[in-house]
Formats: C-alpha cells, structure tokens, sequence
C-alpha cells in the first residue's frame, strides 16, 4: 500500500520544487505525494498546476486561504484516514527540506524495527550539514518542548533513541495511533502543534523514535520567517503554557510550579538590565492569556482530553523531563549575549 507524503506550500515553490525532486528519487516507490498548496499567490498556483497537476505519484491539492500548517495537514490526513484501506503510515515533510533517496524507506524501516507509533527523521541544517537541525524533541521541567540536538555536530546524534515526539517537518505516523489519539490541535496554526501531537502520543503509552538513518537537510523555518512577529511570538508562548496544563497531570504540574516561578524571576530580571522591555510586554501578554482569557477554555480542553484515557504513570512523565536551568543559560548566552536571535518584535 502507498504511504502517503503530505507537503505543504505557501509562497515558497523554488523550496518546493527541490523537496518534491527529491521525494520522487526515493529507494521506497510505493508512496504517494500529497502537494497541498495554502492559498499562495495565483502565479505559483498556475505554476504548481503545470508541474505537478498530471505528475506521476502527485496529488496537487490547491485550498483557497492559507490554514496554516495544523488544519492544512488535518484536512489531509482527515481524508486519508476515511479511506477504506487506510495506509499504516503516513509522513509530513516540510517543503523547505531536501530528502535523501532512502529516507523514507529507513522511517518504514525503523518503524517496523522498534515496534514505533512516531518516527523522528535526521534533520540536518541544510546550510552548514554538519550541524543538527533536530532529532525529535524533549520536554523541560517547566513545560517547554524543545528540539533535541539544535547546532550541535551531527556525529552526536548517529544511533537510535527514544525522544518525546516528533518535528513535524519530517515525521512518520502511524495512523493506527492518529486514529487513537486524534489529529493537530485546531487550537495551533503554524507552530508548536507537532510538540503537542508528540506530547500526547507519549503521555498515551505510544512509542516515539528518533531514526538516524532517515537524513533529510532543513532550510530552517522558511515559511516561519515570513510570519515572524510579535504576535507570532506570543502565540508560542501561549502556546508551551495551553499545552502543559492540557496534558500533564496535576502533579507534575505542581512540582512545576517553582521551577517556572524561578525561571520567569530570572527572564524579567535579564529583560529589565538588557532593556528588551518587548520581551517584558511579551511575559505579562502572555500569563494574561492563559490566566484570565483562555483559562475557561483550556480548562474545558483538559476535561475532555483526560476524561476515558488511560496515561503512563506520573513517575515515568517526570522520568522523561529535563531540568530547565542549564538548557536557558545556554539558550541567555546565544539569545542575549551573542543576539544570535531577534532583539525586538515588532
């Protein structure tokens, strides 16, 4: 059966193009291309038609508005779980991404190997490769969830492990555990739903895997760029919070609860002697958010997704997590030290 490949594209065809090529030099050929266009400019729709419209293993699907990446891949992923012989996977890849010819063949194979519900691919940066992009993700004990491996040498990340989901630019899912668990939160939009997803499936018992075999080089957040403001950033915040208290139990939440208090003590205080007073606004902005605005409505979305499941134990959650400290000191010398990242939002 073909294992469907959902690409989404928004104004970015030259990537896509390059990502499309490459899938179709896969080792695997028993895959079909899910080309989803959201809404871009009527010129690169025009073009991805005579390119793509009659292609071999390519269904091109053209939406009228962008939906973002959560409810792009949903609607797809929707349709090819109603089939009637619903494939075991199905994979989405970022089109700002260029595959090696047996990526797909070695998620199938890890998949199959570790007995996985969610596979991980290699993500390599596609500027310098011989730097992670990320290899799947891990949570800090204050809620984040955050890339494994981000700029370190690609030589750390050569042997198969386990990891707390995956990103979503270059993942295999099994669809038995989609049909289980659910699709993308409609809470997201573009960002931070895949961290979700994986969050989920491991609370839930379902096996996540990082496959070092499965390479692929990530041009890094192409699509992201062109929506990067403040209110983008704020998003996110709200973001990590909506999804800790959706997801974990009240006692991790709890034992949480001082590490986050120390952790924002200490951002205000940076944010106060740099003077990044946008970044100030952005901590208030956001606990006003999740404490008054939406705090009925993500009491509401904990509710029903705790009500009839059946989680791993509290003790294995907290196994998993990793203490926040060191990981934002690095994170202070790259961000403010260095500016390695934007200073203001506008």
């Amino acid at each position: 059966m073909k294992i469907p490949i959902i690409i989404l594209n928004w104004n970015g065809i030259e990537d896509t193009i390059d990502c499309v090529d490459s899938v179709r030099k896969q080792t695997y050929e028993a895959y079909e291309i899910y080309l989803v266009d959201n809404g871009s400019a009527k010129e690169e729709v025009k073009r991805l038609q005579t390119l793509y419209g009659n292609a071999d293993k390519v269904t091109l699907i053209c939406n009228t508005t962008n939906l973002g990446f959560a409810k792009g891949n949903n609607e797809v992923m929707t349709s090819i779980l109603q089939k009637e012989k619903v494939p075991p996977y199905l994979v989405l890849l970022n089109n700002d991404t260029v595959v090696e010819p047996n990526w797909l063949e070695e998620l199938i194979k890890v998949a199959k190997s570790q007995n996985a519900s969610m596979v991980s691919s290699k993500l390599i940066n596609f500027f310098d490769r011989s730097i992670m992009d990320n290899a799947g993700h891990l949570m800090m004990n204050t809620g984040e969830i955050i890339p494994v491996g981000n700029n370190e040498p690609i030589e750390n990340h050569s042997e198969i492990k386990e990891n707390i989901g995956a990103c979503g630019g270059a993942a295999l899912y099994a669809t038995e555990m989609l049909e289980d668990i659910g699709l993308f939160d409609d809470f997201f939009k573009t960002g931070y739903e895949d961290a979700e997803l994986g969050l989920r499936a491991h609370i839930l018992g379902y096996k996540t895997i990082y496959a070092p075999t499965a390479i692929v080089y990530h041009k890094v957040s192409q699509s992201i760029k062109k929506i990067f403001d403040y209110d983008f950033v704020l998003k996110s915040r709200v973001d990590v919070f909506y999804t800790f208290l959706k997801l974990m139990p009240w006692p991790v939440i709890v034992l949480a609860i001082p590490s986050i208090i120390l952790k924002y003590m200490i951002m205000i205080v940076v944010d106060i002697v740099f003077l990044r007073f946008q970044f100030l606004k952005l901590i208030f902005h956001s606990f006003k958010e999740v404490l008054f605005a939406k705090r009925v409505f993500i009491k509401e979305k904990r509710k029903a997704f705790r009500t009839n499941r059946k989680f791993i134990a509290t003790s294995d959650i907290l196994k998993t997590q990793t203490f926040f400290l060191w990981w934002d000191i690095k994170r202070f010398f790259r961000d403010v030290v260095f500016r390695k990242k934007p200073m203001l939002y506008k």
